[in-house]
């Protein structure tokens, strides 16, 4: 087994390196921080994720313009029932 004095000096070089890791990192994180805040990150990756959604979108809709177009040309006829089918009656004589 090792001297344990060996070893606890070791460990002590060890946990002073990681430290040293430790802080690096967090000034770098800090220093992100003030230069755009959490705002501002969290406002750009709901716009890039937005962004990408609408894309992906716009994709599926190109290859599938019948089911698109149906679906627009239903939503047109159902939003203009009623003067369609007030015409109809008065074109047929159903009063």
């Amino acid at each position: 087994m090792a001297d344990p004095a060996a070893r606890l000096r070791e460990d002590r070089l060890n946990r002073a390196a990681a430290r040293a890791n430790f802080d690096g990192a967090l000034v770098q994180v800090k220093a992100d921080l003030a230069a755009r805040g959490v705002g501002g990150r969290v406002a750009a990756t709901l716009g890039n994720e937005a962004r990408d959604v609408f894309v992906h979108g716009i994709e599926v809709a190109d290859e599938n313009r019948g089911v698109v177009g149906g679906t627009a040309l239903a939503l047109v006829l159902w939003f203009a029932r009623g003067p369609i089918i007030d015409n109809l009656e008065r074109l047929l004589g159903n009063d």
